[in-house]
């Protein structure tokens, strides 16, 4: 087994997928010598929030939750421990100067694109809801800028009709687990490449979305209806609607070809609930009522339902 004692290693990350980068790294005996994560009270601001709390005892790695990473305390706890490289996976905070200059060798960051064609928030959404064919997870090196630093390392994936939310999260998981290790092991040995991104390949700077983005107008495509739930499905809030004053989050659907009144409710059964929309219809297979836990919808839905309208 080997122990990579000479490349000490600072972690920054607060959500599921830095901590299954972590876990590997850890797994594989790398020397992380702080964990940074987010303080508790953030927990409802990232729908993908990750508690570190056991990891970091299970390996016995000091951690440290914070409000801000650019806070003098943090900047002179790591200063404190000088280490040789900074990870920040999975953190939404610009990292200033003085954490930046810290270590000796370099600070590394993640982005779920293709950079430098898309930066920006919501990745994972934005993909989705830009009908991407394929995507890709880049390693980079963090500079002043936001996600224009140098490409470490970068990984396309495909995607296909049939991909949401959940299942590009855990796909780019698992492909960071394995780039992650391969690239600290270049870094440690000093070949890591440096390959300048090419601002003539830059597309569109994605926007920030909120829980409210995800409000479901019935009078939409089926099609882009069906988009905005895959896009907006966990980790992330969801796609929602309303009816009988209760908010119906939808987690999953599909369409069905068959028309219908938009927001109408034309079938209930156990396949789901069938409604209408601009052209055809969606069938909801998956909900959540009032933000409580997933259901199904036969649970709150019934055949006195059909002929009402959602939306209202």
């Amino acid at each position: 087994m080997f122990f990579y004692k000479l490349l000490k290693i600072v972690f920054i990350g607060g959500i599921i997928f830095s901590h299954a980068l972590l876990s590997t790294i850890l797994e594989k005996n790398f020397d992380v010598k702080m964990i940074f994560t987010y303080n508790d009270s953030k927990k409802n601001l990232y729908s993908d929030f990750s508690a570190f709390d056991s990891i970091a005892k299970k390996y016995d790695v000091p951690l440290q939750k914070v409000n801000n990473i650019n806070d003098i305390e943090n900047v002179n706890l790591i200063k404190k421990i000088r280490p040789d490289l900074i990870l920040v996976l999975g953190w939404s905070q610009l990292l200033k100067k003085e954490i930046l200059s810290i270590p000796n060798i370099t600070v590394i960051g993640s982005h779920p694109t293709e950079l430098p064609k898309y930066r920006g928030r919501a990745p994972i959404p934005w993909t989705i809801l830009k009908e991407l064919k394929e995507s890709a997870l880049t390693f980079f090196y963090i500079q002043e800028g936001i996600d224009d630093g140098d490409i470490l390392d970068q990984e396309k994936f495909l995607i296909s009709e049939k991909d949401d939310s959940t299942s590009l999260y855990n796909k780019i998981i698992e492909i960071g687990k394995i780039m992650i290790v391969k690239n600290l092991e270049k870094i440690k040995n000093n070949c890591a490449p440096r390959i300048k991104q090419l601002q003539s390949n830059f597309i569109e700077d994605w926007k920030k979305r909120t829980p409210e983005d995800g409000y479901i107008n019935w009078s939409n495509t089926s099609k882009d209806i069906h988009k905005l739930i895959r896009a907006s499905t966990f980790p992330y809030p969801g796609a929602f609607t309303y009816f009988k004053q209760s908010k119906i989050t939808i987690w999953k659907s599909n369409i069905i070809k068959k028309n219908n009144s938009p927001g109408i409710i034309s079938n209930v059964d156990s396949n789901g609930v069938l409604i209408g929309t601009a052209d055809e219809s969606i069938l909801i297979t998956s909900i959540s009522i009032n933000d409580e836990k997933e259901i199904n919808p036969m649970s709150f839905f019934s055949n006195d339902d059909v002929g009402n309208l959602l939306g209202e």
